[in-house]
């Protein structure tokens, strides 16, 4: 059997949770079958849409770089009839049995048809709402949740991507790299003034976004099975009017390999520790002013992520500084190495997941449970699916810096909440439980 994956990014280009995961199954399916996996890259000193090919271990992977330089229009940004033609050249070549898409962000919902037009059965694993949400999160830019997609509120948040033209995002970027933060965002902000001022027209929004949302419905109705690893994220698309009998619930497996001890590292003090991307809708900065109320000395903060300057939020790593600044207790630990993630929990006593969107299933939960670390997490998306208040974890009021902080305090107040909810906790699913599970679907497809 060869399965081809499909996925936004790989590592080691970008080491998030849908990258690590889509990696450990498919080392673990390697074992097996014969695994490919499509991806893209974004590198500018390449030429554009050139594909190359190379492998990891016994994975074969074929990398597409796109950087947007050549993109048009809005359009391009989700449908690349560029990016279609590629990805149909490489069916041709590795004629797979099945196509598990793990993600299509930067890359082109046409990769569904091309399968489709070959007979080639297609396996979509929701690992967010980007089919739903251009911005993949359903989060306005006001960080506020969205509800539901809808056009009225899907115009608001598309606002400048309609004005894409050729060579806009290739200046964007430059600009990005090269300018201070604070000018930076003022030519954003004139730019954005300007467009919707000078060129926006209602009608036309109205039509980008219907026809966005229109496409979408046409891939999904091409999809033979939806992958869900949330009871929530499962809710959200049968809503959106996606048949619930093709999707199934199955959430992520975890390389036990990756976590030979849970001892934790000695210390003196509660730590408490963020492991993840660092960006507003993670609600970092929510975490860093909670942790500013408790004055007890001995607890610590330990923040793991790369500062970096995210497109769209590029004053928020200044921003997490500023707030942190003349407290002590927190330390930026940096970028880690998801291969060595044991390590890092072995670092901490309690995990905390300080998220402000509908998080989907996050992995770093997973992980934490693994190492028998008990987790403080927002009560929003699929987060409670995994954490059980006062259980294996707390939860607390998304967004709410004063609920957090009472959580927190309630952890330094009584330490020996720690080891009671570490009691309680089970580990998940193993990656090669998953890998089984994934084998059959795809063995019930190819039976069809």
């Amino acid at each position: 059997m060869k399965i081809l994956k499909v996925v936004h990014s790989f590592i080691p280009y970008t080491t998030a949770g849908t990258e690590v995961y889509t990696y450990n199954l498919a080392r673990e399916l390697s074992k097996r079958i014969n695994i490919f996996i499509f991806f893209r890259i974004n590198e500018p000193k390449e030429k554009e849409y050139v594909l190359k090919n190379s492998s990891l271990g016994e994975i074969n992977l074929y990398s597409i770089n796109n950087t947007f330089r050549k993109c048009k229009d809005f359009r391009q940004t989700y449908a690349n009839p560029i990016i279609d033609k590629i990805f149909g050249s490489l069916l041709n070549e590795i004629e797979p049995d099945i196509v598990h898409i793990q993600h299509l962000l930067f890359l082109s919902l046409g990769i569904v048809i091309e399968a489709k037009k070959r007979g080639i059965p297609v396996v979509f694993t929701l690992n967010d709402y980007w089919l739903l949400c251009h911005r993949g999160q359903l989060i306005k830019d006001d960080l506020s949740l969205c509800p539901y997609p809808s056009v009225d509120n899907c115009k608001v948040c598309i606002g400048g991507q309609l004005y894409i033209r050729k060579n806009t995002m290739f200046f964007y970027n430059l600009l990005r790299k090269n300018l201070p933060i604070f000018l930076l965002q003022t030519i954003k902000n004139l730019y954005l003034s300007y467009v919707r001022a000078a060129l926006f027209n209602e009608d036309k929004v109205a039509k980008e976004v219907k026809d966005r949302f229109n496409y979408v419905k046409e891939v999904i109705s091409m999809v033979d099975t939806f992958i869900a690893p949330s009871n929530f994220i499962k809710d959200k698309f049968v809503i959106w009017g996606t048949p619930p009998e093709r999707i199934i619930f199955s959430n992520y497996g975890l390389d036990y390999k990756r976590f030979p001890s849970i001892l934790k590292t000695p210390s003196k003090k509660i730590r408490f520790g963020y492991i993840g991307t660092l960006l507003p809708t993670k609600g970092v900065d929510i975490l860093i002013k909670a942790f500013k109320l408790l004055k007890n000395q001995s607890c610590e903060l330990l923040i793991y992520g790369r500062l970096i300057r995210y497109a769209g939020y590029e004053f928020y790593p200044k921003y997490l500084k500023n707030i942190a600044k003349d407290d002590r207790r927190i330390k930026f630990m940096g970028g880690f190495d998801n291969e060595t993630i044991a390590n890092t929990m072995a670092n901490i006593d309690i995990l905390v997941v300080p998220s402000i969107w509908y998080e989907n299933s996050p992995l770093v939960i997973y992980e934490a449970f693994l190492s028998k670390t008990p987790v403080i997490a927002s009560r929003i998306g699929g987060i409670p699916e995994l954490v059980k208040d006062r259980i294996n974890g707390l939860l607390f009021k998304p967004n709410n810096t004063k609920d957090l902080y009472e959580k927190m305090r309630l952890i330094v107040d009584n330490p020996y909440l720690i080891e009671r909810m570490k009691e309680n906790i089970r580990p998940p699913k193993s990656i090669e439980e998953n890998a089984k599970e994934m084998e059959e679907i795809y063995a019930n497809l190819c039976k069809k």
